[in-house]
């Protein structure tokens, strides 16, 4: 990702915050490069959850409001269930020292999640 994204930089003479204020510019579709800075991304949003084993969220890339602002990315609900996987993950490993099971850890109820 970063050799490519380099790449796009340096030849369109932009600087990382207005290469991603293309990415997420709803109007622009046509343009090959903000195309393969957004394919990478679902790449990396692929393999995170293959890595997790966590193959059963659907990230529903596209353009979603966040902060009331329409970006590109994973839809909120998976967003929202990602980071709570990753919470849950977190709250695992340290209960075991840091060397937590792989996949989807259960928190106690009482500990909540990320978002309530």
């Amino acid at each position: 990702m970063d050799h490519e994204r380099r790449e796009i930089m340096l030849r369109r003479d932009l600087g990382l915050t207005k290469l991603y204020n293309l990415v997420n510019d709803s109007g622009i579709n046509n343009d090959p490069d903000v195309s393969r800075m957004r394919e990478i991304h679902v790449e990396i949003d692929e393999a995170l959850v293959a890595t997790y084993g966590w193959d059963d969220v659907d990230l529903d890339h596209g353009f979603h409001a966040y902060r009331q602002v329409a970006r590109w990315g994973p839809c909120a609900d998976a967003r929202t269930e990602l980071l709570d996987r990753l919470l849950a993950e977190n709250h695992a490993r340290a209960a075991t020292g840091g060397t937590g099971p792989k996949g989807h850890a259960n928190v106690p109820p009482d500990q909540g999640t990320l978002f309530t």
